[in-house]
């Protein structure tokens, strides 16, 4: 098949050649490549009639994942940009990103409308024409701030439309967090995709029947791997039907088996909640290759993954910025490495390459420190808006005059061994990544002052004893409050993607000589739990001593009373889905990760089991019941 630069081109090409061959399988449905070509066809057309132009931008913000496939695909089709939007984001996060872009079109969801309504009349943008992706009614009380099309399931156009690019077109919007409090729109380049894409398919060598998952949210760029790897090969994009799985690290487990992936993409903590279950060799039969990115990958998760499966499964490690498309480095791992120190990110794929530069930008020779510089023609175009911002990293090559050969400055700390691999070790600035997302703490630092009851506050990221980084606030109060409250009002701005695992209250923070906070004596987090002087209450019950033994384990701590938040203790989502087996273990119940959210303390969430085997032990009773002689109305 003759290879594009345009990933929609590729698709079309794919679709042509498997039309009635699987593309998506969403739980019990299946979307034919057929089905996806058409319904891209008839989105783009409707788009292209109904006003948009070449470079409009589109807003995504649906729940329904495969609808959201369809969409990107339409989009790229009627030569658009599309920008998706996590629909779990707080309405004023995704306000600061919608004022940002002004959309003037949505394909969303019916309830969404509401929303989409409220930051349009707010942030005086004309009547965006709204798209709606569900069969519920909308109310025509938004027709006013809203140009609802009604009409675009019945749009019967189907065919390719006729749309000329250039692959330097802009394709994509996606936001990262901001130093400035901001988010940030990283402007994608429309060949970058193909790129990577083509790579990818080439170098795992991935055909018609290969199944990859789809984990990631379609507001993170890892959401096109997930997506297009498959879809530009013949293969099958496989998703979870129930998205909350991910938190459930034995149903995960389960669902990868029972649908025989092929490819997983996913963060190096995703992977290590998977090692952490009771794994055998003889599970992931069809599985051939784990690529993780997002994340360093520690030597233990090797070591335990290759004592399962030696080289059979064979584990991928890739590296690189948003900024620069995907990924651009490669390491395919050994089962040798699990004697290194450091896992290593590779070199640079075809069509990149990339230097160590010391502070001076002179080249540093091999074991030396330095920053990670990448030079790509497949790079992104900007950030959308912020030319200051664009021009402090994507910068001239410093090793010759021509101003059109431009370099991304990572700001990654890395070296390159003397076998020609690159490792990494870390960031230059604040910025750290929490489960393969890039967070900037200056902007979580920033909402906390906005608290009336916070006078300071440094967030630091910290590391559980099992290698998975998590959030820490360190605030100091004007007023006693219960901190609690922080996690909810922060909650009003940031996703929880973004949240801080623990909040802890201090008299001062440390300083250095020159006055500035001294990040590295901040106190550790078990540390300074032990000198809070907040009451302590023992477990009283069977079940809340039960559910503290298994607290205990996995937070690794001395003690927990029955007012301690899980959270507060350092818990986070991958030590949720801990929580999770090991409550089917002790009491055989299913532990929703929404319980753990909202019953955080130990009372309340052992409250919640005990609701849920109230529940099972009823229902067991009235199916009892129902053979007796008793009749179904008197039950």
């Amino acid at each position: 098949m003759r290879t594009s630069p345009y990933i929609q081109v590729l698709f079309q090409q794919t679709a042509e050649k498997f039309r009635s061959e699987t593309a998506i399988i969403f739980g019990n449905k299946r979307l034919t490549y057929k089905e996806v070509e058409e319904k891209s066809n008839q989105l783009a057309n409707f788009l292209l009639a109904n006003g948009a132009t070449k470079g409009s931008i589109v807003a995504i913000l649906s729940k329904n994942i495969p609808e959201v496939i369809i969409s990107i695909i339409g989009i790229l089709k009627a030569g658009c940009v599309f920008v998706p939007l996590d629909t779990n984001f707080p309405e004023k996060r995704l306000e600061l990103i919608i004022s940002e872009i002004s959309p003037h079109w949505y394909i969303a969801d019916s309830k969404f409308l509401r929303t989409v309504n409220n930051i349009a009349k707010k942030n005086h943008i004309s009547k965006p024409k709204f798209i709606c992706l569900d069969d519920n009614s909308v109310l025509d009380e938004f027709q006013h701030d809203v140009r609802i099309l009604k009409h675009y399931a019945k749009h019967s156009n189907c065919e390719a439309p006729d749309v000329n690019f250039d692959p330097n077109d802009t394709c994509y919007i996606f936001f990262t967090s901001g130093s400035t409090g901001k988010p940030k729109g990283i402007v994608g380049r429309l060949k970058a995709i193909a790129h990577f894409i083509n790579w990818e398919i080439k170098t795992l060598n991935v055909t018609e029947k290969t199944r990859v998952s789809q984990f990631a949210t379609p507001a993170f760029d890892a959401f096109l791997k997930d997506i297009f790897v498959p879809l530009c090969s013949g293969g099958t994009v496989c998703i979870p039907e129930d998205r909350t799985i991910i938190f459930d690290a034995r149903k995960l487990v389960d669902w990868i088996d029972r649908q025989k992936i092929n490819i997983i993409h996913m963060v190096p903590s995703l992977f290590r909640s998977i090692l952490n279950e009771d794994l055998e060799p003889n599970i992931f039969d069809s599985l051939k290759y784990v690529v993780l990115a997002g994340e360093p990958i520690l030597p233990v998760d090797v070591i335990k993954w290759t004592d399962i499966y030696g080289e059979r499964v064979k584990i991928v490690n890739l590296y690189g910025p948003s900024e620069t498309t995907l990924t651009k480095f490669f390491y395919l791992i050994k089962s040798s490495d699990r004697e290194r120190r450091s896992i290593p990110i590779g070199k640079p794929i075809e069509g990149s390459a990339a230097l160590v530069l010391d502070e001076n930008k002179r080249v540093c020779p091999p074991g030396m420190v330095g920053e990670i510089y990448i030079r790509t023609p497949y790079r992104a175009l900007e950030y959308y808006h912020q030319p200051e911002l664009t021009d402090a990293v994507f910068i001239q090559n410093p090793f010759n005059n021509n101003p059109h050969d431009i370099v991304y400055k990572t700001g990654d700390l890395g070296r390159i061994t003397e076998d020609g691999n690159f490792e990494y070790f870390g960031r230059i600035d604040r910025q750290v990544k929490i489960r393969g997302i890039r967070i900037e703490v200056t902007e979580i630092e920033n909402y906390l002052r906005f608290h009336q009851s916070v006078g300071n506050v440094a967030v630091v990221d910290r590391e559980d004893s099992n290698g998975n980084k998590y959030l820490c606030a360190y605030v100091v109060l004007n007023q006693e409050i219960e901190l609690d409250s922080l996690r909810s009002f922060l909650s009003q701005y940031l996703p929880q993607s973004m949240m801080p695992s623990m909040f802890i209250a201090l008299e001062s923070l440390p300083r250095t000589m020159s006055g500035k906070v001294d990040r590295k004596a901040l106190p550790a987090p078990e540390k300074a739990k032990q000198e809070s002087t907040r009451n302590f209450v023992a477990p009283r019950t069977e079940n809340e001593k039960k559910l503290a033994q298994i607290w205990l384990q996995i937070l690794k701590i001395e003690q927990v009373g029955v007012n301690d938040n899980f959270f507060d203790l350092g818990g986070h989502s991958l030590l949720a889905t801990k929580l999770i087996s090991r409550a089917r273990k002790t009491f055989g119940v299913e532990l929703p990760f929404n319980i753990i959210l909202d019953s955080p303390t130990l009372e309340s969430m052992t409250q919640s089991i005990e609701t849920i085997l109230w529940a099972a032990e009823t229902s067991s009773g009235m199916h009892s019941y129902a053979g007796t002689s008793w009749e179904r109305g008197e039950l």
